[in-house]
């Protein structure tokens, strides 16, 4: 089995005791016990801050490429551990990337703004926003190398308010944003996971370029996902039956379980977090091989 077909989310938010036995993860509290099979396990978020686990499980997880999540005190995600040394050419693969032209970055960075635009017009068409679908649409057509003109942000700003209502911007302290800030995390974290695997050099972006991020190039690659993210924050806001501004077990369990959401690349149906990896080993033979980077889309 490779790490591509690895499918489980586990979310742990008791005080339990996690360790490794015969190549399975075993979770025992009090009790009870149960077995997940590693190979089998595409991520862990750890919620609670009373969970023990020792050095022989770590490295485990690195091991079958399995990401492990950390959590703050108010329970969104602040960490990721993750394998770093996933590719046995990761040097030559390092040496070519950083030798890449800057207007072979421009061009590429131009197309994941377009692919995004277009899935943020897909989700407004969605959601019965026919009319600003539309002009996201004609957005996306003016898109140039490196946005230089920065199309992306003002696709943002009528895509959001539309999305969530005028009032409503992202550094609010909401339900919306919280939701979505869950889901993203989830999403990056599988990019840095299998951003690490190609061999490419995670702070290595085409567009981000911030000297404190470790992975301005999954901040890139991400773009195209995060439409699956704010469809699903749609759906739980649709269903939300208080005021409150926190997400529930549930809402997150809901974000995790979107990486089963259909994707479509070059015409064949994938779930999220498999399409993650395809995108990635994609978008690493356009960056060095010059091969076209395919669009990442919705499944109609």
């Amino acid at each position: 089995m490779s790490f591509d077909e690895a499918f489980k989310s586990v979310l742990i938010s008791s005080n339990v005791k996690l360790s490794l036995k015969l190549n399975h993860l075993v979770i025992k509290k009090d009790e009870s016990e149960t077995k997940l099979f590693l190979k089998d396990i595409n991520l862990i978020i750890l919620e609670s801050h009373q969970i023990n686990l020792n050095s022989a499980l770590l490295n485990a997880l690195v091991k079958h490429k399995i990401i492990l999540l950390t959590c703050d005190e108010s329970h969104q995600i602040n960490g990721i551990f993750t394998p770093f040394l996933g590719h046995f050419l990761s040097a030559k693969i390092a040496k070519e990337q950083m030798a890449v032209s800057v207007q072979r970055k421009a061009i590429l960075w131009q197309k994941i703004i377009k692919n995004k635009i277009k899935n943020q017009a897909y989700v407004l068409k969605f959601s019965k926003h026919q009319k600003q679908s539309e002009e996201l649409l004609e957005f996306s057509k003016r898109v140039l190398l490196g946005d230089s003109k920065n199309v992306e942000a003002n696709a943002a700003a009528l895509y959001f308010k539309t999305l969530f209502g005028k009032n409503f911007y992202r550094e609010e302290l909401c339900f919306v944003n919280s939701a979505l800030n869950y889901g993203y995390a989830v999403i990056r974290a599988c990019i840095i996971r299998s951003v690490c695997i190609s061999g490419l050099l995670t702070w290595q972006g085409i567009k981000h370029d911030n000297i404190y991020n470790n992975f301005n190039l999954c901040d890139d690659l991400i773009e195209v996902f995060r439409p699956w993210v704010d469809l699903c924050v749609l759906a739980l806001l649709k269903n939300k039956q208080d005021d409150n501004e926190f997400i529930t077990k549930e809402n997150k369990r809901m974000l995790i379980e979107n990486l089963q959401s259909k994707v479509k690349i070059d015409g064949k149906i994938y779930p999220l977090n498999r399409a993650i990896n395809h995108y990635t080993q994609n978008f690493k033979n356009a960056l060095l091989d010059n091969q076209e980077l395919m669009l990442v889309e919705f499944d109609d």
